[in-house]
C-alpha cells in the first residue's frame, strides 16, 4: 500500500465505525471505480464489495492520475474539490504533506504524483 493511499483513507475516515468509507468498503471515498455500486444514486460515494477491492480501486485511481502527469496538488484538489460538501482541498493537501513529513519523506505540492506513489506505507 502506498503511503498516499493510507493517508487519504485516514483523512476520509476509513476504519472509523459507521463512517461511509468504512461501511462501504471504500477507503478513498471514491464516487466511481471499477467495483463501485450505486444503489439509489448514481453519483453517490460508491459501495464496494470488500475492503481489498476498495484498496485496489484507490491505488488504481491514484495510478491513473500519476499516468496523466498530475502533481500531488492537482490530484488532491481534484480528489476533494472545494464546494463538494465540506471539502477543504488546501487543508487536505497540508495534511498529506505533513503525513509524509512525519515519516521523514519530504514532498511538496508540485511533486509529481508518480514520485509520491513510490513511497510505501
Amino acid at each position: 500500500m502506498t503511503l498516499l493511499a493510507y493517508l487519504i483513507a485516514k483523512e476520509e475516515g476509513f476504519g472509523k465505525p459507521g463512517a461511509i468509507p468504512t461501511v462501504r468498503h471504500n477507503p478513498g471515498d471514491l464516487r466511481h471505480s471499477p467495483d463501485s455500486q450505486h444503489p439509489g444514486d448514481p453519483n453517490a460515494i460508491g459501495t464496494i464489495d470488500t475492503d481489498a477491492h476498495g484498496w485496489g480501486n484507490l491505488e488504481r485511481d491514484l495510478g491513473l492520475k500519476a499516468a496523466r502527469g498530475e502533481t500531488l496538488e492537482q490530484a488532491i484538489f481534484a480528489w476533494a474539490p472545494k464546494g463538494d460538501g465540506a471539502n477543504d482541498p488546501a487543508g487536505y493537501l497540508s495534511m498529506i504533506i505533513d503525513g509524509f513529513a512525519k515519516r521523514g519523506v519530504m514532498v511538496k505540492s508540485e511533486t509529481p504524483l508518480s514520485l509520491v506513489l513510490r513511497v510505501q506505507a
